[in-house]
């Protein structure tokens, strides 16, 4: 019994050694916390690391070290997947530190915390039209920065999601025979210039055959047809439209979910990028 009581004694001792109470943490330097939350993101122990970098925030706000924890605690947040945190962060350290030379940083971290809470097509794009207007703000602020490319290829994602909706949305209406309001969903992907590199446009223009066709509008019909077959000639959706504007018949309910089957497979429709790995800038102990 002895034996075994000397040697929680000693665990306890060194475990003792290894960790501050909270009396004594309230007098550590800057320096010891900040380096203490950089230890808890390299284990990967995000909640801890937030709380180290508040804690040099709060207690020192004057200290240099003050200003790294405020930019590595947007991280931690984002990493801890605290998404409307890391924006809150992301929004105080640009107002407080406008011309920082890492601020290009939390603008990056903004956009992708945006990004990041992105639904599926079927939901409100809210977050993804924030996204689109912080990952442009970054380009137009910073376009020659470490972040500036890795931000126009989010651009084109979220541009994409956009798309992915208005299809979406436009399939919904034109299963239901409601060809108007499917032609207008149509419309907005091959009329918008921010959607004509997504790969949606090849089904808005096939949507706007049938939705023309439905609508006694076979004038239309063929321009469309005629576009899709000049964008599109070996695409799957052409040769149905081609044989429906020449009153070849029309296309099959079945037919049809395989053509959008194969569109969602072989585009980014189920894909969700996550961005390059976001950096740490003030990982640093200089």
């Amino acid at each position: 019994m002895m034996k075994q009581w000397l040697a929680v004694a000693v665990l306890m001792a060194l475990l003792a050694g290894c960790s501050s109470t909270p009396e004594e943490e309230e007098t550590l330097p800057p320096e010891i916390l900040y380096r203490r939350g950089v230890q808890a993101v390299q284990k990967k122990r995000f909640p801890v690391a937030v709380k180290r970098f508040q804690e040099v925030d709060r207690k020192h706000p004057f200290s240099p070290w003050a200003v790294r924890a405020q930019l590595n605690l947007i991280y931690a947040h984002y990493m801890d997947e605290e998404y409307e945190e890391a924006i809150s962060a992301a929004e105080r350290f640009v107002r407080l530190h406008p011309r920082h030379p890492h601020v290009a940083y939390p603008y990056y971290m903004l956009a992708l915390a945006h990004y990041k809470r992105i639904g599926d097509p079927l939901r409100d794009q809210g977050h993804t039209r924030q996204a689109e207007v912080a990952f442009r703000e970054l380009i137009n602020r910073f376009p020659d920065s470490d972040y500036a490319e890795e931000a126009r290829r989010m651009l084109d994602l979220c541009r994409d999601r956009l798309a992915a909706q208005e299809v979406v949305v436009g399939r919904f209406y034109l299963d239901r025979d409601h060809y108007i309001a499917a032609a207008n969903r149509f419309r907005r992907v091959v009329e918008n210039q921010d959607f004509n590199r997504t790969p949606y446009v090849e089904e808005a223009l096939f949507g706007l055959v049938m939705s023309s066709l439905k609508l006694g509008l076979p004038e239309e019909a063929l321009t469309y047809a005629a576009v899709l077959g000049h964008n599109y000639a070996n695409g799957p959706f052409y040769p149905h439209a081609r044989a429906m504007v020449e009153g070849q018949g029309t296309i099959s309910k079945s037919d049809l979910k395989t053509l959008r089957k194969a569109v969602d497979e072989t585009s980014l429709f189920k894909q969700f990028f996550e961005g390059v790995a976001p950096g740490v800038p003030g990982l640093t102990d200089r």
